[in-house]
């Protein structure tokens, strides 16, 4: 594992390296569990005159509500996993950015500058520690309005760190250059 702290290792350029993070298989599973979830209440809505007596045209209508459900809840699935492949939350020279969306008028990069990051944090948890997906965030010291927030990040925790470290790193060399 990496340390990200500044001059706790061999070599402090390698420690503080760029980064790229994804999304967890966590996420996949929270899509798929809330997919299932949305088709077998629309499984249930379709088979429900079987279970209940009601008028013929009722039950074709609830027949055709579940199979409309059935398609949507397909639909966002689908959707929610393209979603997922695409989100992107990565450190470069300039700040921290995430890169996300799949249509078009939603696609795009949110961030913050170096200048401008008040902090990182992660939450803690079994779970979370289990399966090393953490939700992180990451505060804009002007603005209470756009964080970088993000859930089921792989090994967030590292990010995190590696975000304060450049951080911390940032403000020294501002010091260093005020005096």
């Amino acid at each position: 594992m990496q340390n990200d702290l500044p001059g706790a290792g061999g070599d402090d350029e390698t420690a503080l390296a760029f980064r790229e993070h994804r999304l967890s298989w966590v996420a996949y599973g929270d899509a798929i569990l809330k997919g299932l979830v949305a088709i077998a209440i629309s499984i249930a809505l379709m088979l429900s005159p079987r279970w209940i007596m009601m008028t013929p045209i009722t039950a074709r209508i609830l027949s055709y509500a579940g199979i409309a459900f059935v398609l949507c809840a397909l639909g966002i699935l689908i959707y929610r996993f393209c979603y997922i492949r695409r989100v992107r939350l990565y450190t470069d020279q300039d700040g921290v950015w995430c890169y996300r969306g799949i249509l078009p008028w939603r696609r795009g990069i949110v961030g913050t500058n170096w200048r401008d990051v008040r902090q990182a944090s992660y939450g803690t948890g079994f779970v979370r520690w289990a399966t090393k997906a953490y939700p992180i965030n990451v505060d804009n010291r002007f603005t209470d309005t756009d964080p970088i927030t993000l859930s089921h990040v792989h090994r967030g925790h590292e990010f995190v760190g590696h975000v304060n470290a450049w951080r911390n790193r940032m403000l020294r060399q501002e010091g260093e250059t005020l005096r």
